[in-house]
């Protein structure tokens, strides 16, 4: 068959974007552009700056093949091809310019908090990317339809991702048939994959399932004859209000809950019983704390209550000696200390009116504006409420017990600076430490008031000014990430915690936003460890970030911790001036060079290194390739730095000298032919896109360019094929430069013997072919030339002829621009192959009735055979049968076989169809009438045959696929061997 080349002339058109604006900065040998700021209306797709330098820029082109063209198949296989489709038309190269346009998808990202409010891009997110696509006209100056991709969108954990408002993964490709389409740009929304939401009315209907009631009840187990004190319910219930967060799934409305949470609002006093101890699990107590009322958090409906024991055993009678006449109400202090947001008191309240108001309470209190801060209940069955010192001084009733030391958190809500913090101590018979009527009470305020009690109390100062700045860098993503913490007792005049970004070179605020309880690195223990005396420290971080808009990185940039009253952060403040830090030297040194740009297999390849004492603000390095002929960038990619010690040697002054270095492959780009391209290395302080959202500096390698020239060369070789698991495997070569340019490859599966009517085309993946890359040195894409693809066996018909066709796309659905390769070794599906591993006569003895000895005798009746059966005709003819007939044509016996498995007929046949299920073991018995036996002399042969026939004849659509055997020669009814 003659080999076919068709080649078809192309020429790219123009493609046009805007050119960013950026202010310059110098570096020796290069043109350098620097952009200090980012502004988010600027187009980040864009490489070119409006103002370059150029030092030093000598051309210095790189041409690896002289002559330029481009090949593309004149005949197109298609269904219902006439006979000619195969045959070259050289009116084909006549054909009009062809005309060619760049479309491109815009996609911008936001994205939502869980109450659907604008937030910023989670971590990780792009803010813009775009998708272009090249059309094409024909010969008559239409315009082809292209396919704009499906677009993959990166999925970010915690997100789910909408497309225009509706719930999608993907951009779904859309068809492009004008290079003016409209319509085309497309919002992608991160929306919070879950909705949290807070139990905050148990009457809501909707949050019903949030609240719920625990009960637990208190049983008493008190000696006969002695009763509990008035009042006293036996067992007593206790109720615990608990809630529970609701999650809905943002998509699927779907709702889980989380645990469980609520605890006792106050301690449970113990009723108490004179002469008597009570005991709670064994250990003596009087008081029951609150936390000590535990719930299932993690059952799945409200927790159910426990039940708590509580027994009495005979006390020692340690007030059996007291005067209970004497009058009066004495109290001391030991010590008094306020830390971590608690107030720590110890001492002791010794008074005769405890007989009956036997419930001990300390409390914390506001002295400048008497509110109530906080209560404890004294257990007097602890340790700490033993004062053996105290009945020398005051015999008065328990007063051996009179002691107290405990620790009391503080509600900082109702707390300012300057205001005092005074200690009351107060004997009651109310269990829950009130005075309401008929309660027998006696209180003892620890401020001065009365002589009965030393004076100690605690003024809440204004402290000092604490904080600082853990982190304050850019973040790699366009923004500048801080970390820290502010602690001052000022948090507790001032409610509001706000972050405020500052231009200390030109005196104005850039940005703010305000720090919430609850955000990530609000809570500091580490600070309130450290400062323990002040108030709020242990709330006093923040972890965030913020944008570079409005951001001139060469200004002095401070960040401010402010404590205000403001909603929004106005108003009377406290505030904290970090020191102020410039991210960015407008005459940063930088320097650079392209050691080599130059296409092989693998791609466009590109070295060299790009060092600058900017790289702590803008740590991402994008290359970007740039086509000076139209005037657009033609690709970019994000790298990361090789090491250069050589670099480091020579530029010791620079700061990532050691680290500049580049080395990697533009693969899967469409190069122009004759297009003249410049890369450009940008540090940025975005990593998403081009960087170009971000601040950045570029250095546009002038002194080397690369012009893509193609070499004419079309070859190939189809290396053979292989029959598996219903599959038609080809395999071979196609090298040819414009692969470059078209890098859709097809293969295409004509049936010759119809006509070259296209049978099926599959897409595949180029493979490495390193020995067709030594072979065709001059062909740059001949290392990633190979191939390797599957057509469906049930689309092909036995004894058919069939070409394979490679071709090279620049659509991937095939249309108007494309190079073939016509494979000359075409092949015919009428391979067969066959072997009977044994033949062997099945015997049976008969009587001779004339023999008046009676002697028996043998005879032949059948044979049984086995070996194998291979066979193209199988794909269409699926009955296999076996035919036994004689030297003159008379047939003997037949016999359909199930054909079996045979690994080793497909190793050694693995292009006949179906080898691997090919073997067959039968027992063939002669017809009725038929005998082989001593009279017998003749040649036998097997017929194997694949037939449509179910009777093993063949039918009007069959094939002649029949395999005769060796002839088996029988002398004398015996087989001879």
């Amino acid at each position: 068959m003659e080999l076919k080349k068709h080649y078809k002339m192309y020429k790219s058109g123009k493609m046009w974007v805007s050119a960013a604006v950026a202010t310059l900065a110098l570096t020796a040998g290069m043109a350098v552009s620097t952009n200090v700021s980012a502004d988010e209306s600027t187009n980040g797709n864009q490489a070119q700056a409006t103002t370059n330098q150029n030092v030093n820029s000598s051309s210095n082109e790189v041409n690896l093949n002289q002559t330029s063209s481009s090949t593309a198949a004149s005949a197109q296989p298609a269904d219902n091809q006439d006979s000619n489709a195969g045959k070259a038309d050289d009116q084909n190269n006549q054909s009009t310019e062809v005309k060619t346009a760049t479309v491109t998808r815009n996609i911008t990202f936001t994205a939502v908090d869980d109450q659907g409010k604008e937030v910023s891009l989670p971590n990780g997110a792009k803010s813009k990317d775009q998708q272009n696509v090249t059309i094409s006209t024909d010969k008559n100056g239409k315009w082809q339809s292209n396919n704009m991709p499906e677009y993959q969108i990166p999925q970010i954990d915690g997100y789910y991702t909408k497309v225009n408002g509706k719930w999608e993964t993907t951009i779904p490709a859309v068809s492009i048939t004008d290079p003016n389409q409209k319509n085309l740009d497309v919002t992608v929304q991160y929306v919070k994959s879950t909705r949290v939401v807070k139990p905050t009315d148990e009457k809501d209907k909707d949050q019903a399932n949030q609240f719920g009631t625990v009960t637990d009840t208190v049983k008493y187990e008190v000696p006969n004859g002695v009763p509990l004190p008035d009042g006293a319910n036996n067992p007593d219930t206790i109720k615990i209000k608990v809630s529970r967060d609701k999650t809905i799934d943002s998509k699927t409305n779907e709702v889980t809950y989380g645990n469980w949470t609520g605890k006792l609002a106050k301690d449970y006093q113990i009723p108490k019983i004179a002469g008597y101890t009570s005991y709670v699990n064994g250990k003596a107590a009087t008081v029951i704390k609150a936390d000590s009322f535990t719930i299932d958090s993690k059952s799945k409906d409200v927790p159910k209550g426990q039940t708590i024991t509580i027994t009495y055993q005979v006390s020692e009678d340690y007030n059996k000696n007291v005067d209970q006449k004497i009058q009066g109400n004495w109290g001391w202090i030991d010590s008094l200390t306020v830390e971590n947001n608690s107030v720590h008191v110890k001492g002791w309240n010794a008074t005769n009116t405890s007989r009956e108001g036997q419930y001990h309470y300390i409390f914390v209190m506001d002295g400048t504006t008497g509110q109530e801060l906080r209560r404890v209940a004294v257990d007097l069955a602890s340790d700490s409420a033993k004062r053996a010192d105290i009945p020398g001084v005051h015999n008065v009733w328990n007063a051996a017990r009179s002691g107290f030391d405990v620790t009391i958190p503080l509600n900082t809500d109702n707390l300012q600076v300057g205001h005092k913090i005074i200690v009351m101590s107060r004997w009651t018979s109310d269990k829950d430490g009130n005075t309401p009527n008929k309660s027998v009470s006696a209180d003892l305020y620890f401020d001065g008031r009365t002589n009965d009690a030393n004076n100690v109390t605690y003024v809440i100062n204004q402290g000092q000014n604490l904080a600082n700045l853990d982190t304050f860098k850019m973040n790699g993503s366009n923004g500048i990430s801080v970390a820290g913490w502010h602690a001052t007792n000022e948090s507790l005049n001032y409610k509001n915690h706000w972050l405020i970004l500052w231009d200390a070179t030109t005196g104005r605020e850039i940005s703010r936003q305000q720090v919430k309880g609850g955000d990530d690195g609000v809570d500091r223990p580490d600070v309130a460890n450290v400062y323990k005396t002040t108030f709020n420290a242990d709330k006093s971080g923040f972890n965030t970030y913020f944008s570079l808009k409005g951001v001139t990185l060469t200004d002095r940039i401070q960040l401010v911790s402010r404590y205000t009253n403001d909603v929004n952060g106005n108003g009377p403040s406290f505030d904290y001036w970090f020191p102020a830090k410039q991210f960015m030297t407008a005459n940063a040194a930088s320097a650079a060079s392209l050691d080599d740009i130059s296409y092989t297999g693998n791609g466009l390849h590109v070295s060299g290194w790009f060092a600058t004492d900017n790289i702590d603000a803008m740590p991402n390095l994008f290359l970007i390739l740039w086509d000076n002929t139209g005037n657009t960038q033609a690709a970019s990619k994000l790298v990361n730095n090789v090491a250069r010690p050589d670099v480091a040697r020579a530029y010791s002054h620079i700061k990532n000298a050691g680290n500049s270095g580049f080395d990697t492959y533009f693969n899967g780009i469409s190069l122009v032919p004759g297009h003249q391209y410049t890369l450009v290395a940008r540090y940025s302080s975005n990593n998403t896109g081009n960087g170009g959202n971000g601040a950045y500096t570029n250095v546009w390698f002038t002194n080397k360019k690369y012009t893509f020239n193609l070499n004419r060369t079309n070859a190939g070789n189809f290396d053979g094929y292989t029959i598996n698991d219903g599959k038609l495997v080809v395999s071979g070569w196609h090298a040819n430069d414009m692969s470059a340019l078209e890098n859709n490859h097809w293969l295409i599966l004509l049936d010759s013997s119809n006509g070259n009517r296209e049978v099926q085309r599959i897409q595949v993946n180029n493979i490495a072919r390193p020995d067709v890359a030594n072979a065709y040195r001059g062909v740059m894409t001949a290392g990633n030339s190979g191939f390797n693809g599957q057509f469906d066996l049930s689309k092909l018909q036995a004894g058919h002829m069939y070409t394979l066709v490679s071709r090279y796309a620049v659509d991937p659905n095939n249309a108007a621009q494309y190079t073939d390769y016509w494979f000359n070794n075409a092949f015919t599906l009428n391979k067969q192959a066959y072997n009977v591993d044994s033949f062997t006569p099945i015997m049976s003895k008969t009587t001779d009735k004339d023999d008046k000895e009676s002697t028996n005798t043998s005879q032949i009746t059948g044979f049984h055979v086995t070996g194998w059966m291979a066979s193209d005709y199988s794909l269409s003819q699926p009955n296999a049968y076996l035919i036994l007939v004689n030297d003159k044509g008379q047939e003997l016996a037949r016999q359909n076989v199930e054909l079996v498995a045979r690994p080793d007929v497909e190793k050694a046949y693995p292009a006949i169809a179906n080898s691997g299920k090919s073997g067959f073991s039968a027992d063939l018995k002669l017809d009725k009438g038929v005998t082989i036996d001593s009279k017998t002399n003749e040649s036998l042969h097997l017929v194997l045959r694949y037939t449509n026939g179910k009777d093993g004849n063949p039918t009007k659509t069959d094939q002649v696929a029949d395999q005769n055997s060796n002839a088996y020669t029988i002398k004398d009814g015996q087989l001879e061997k």
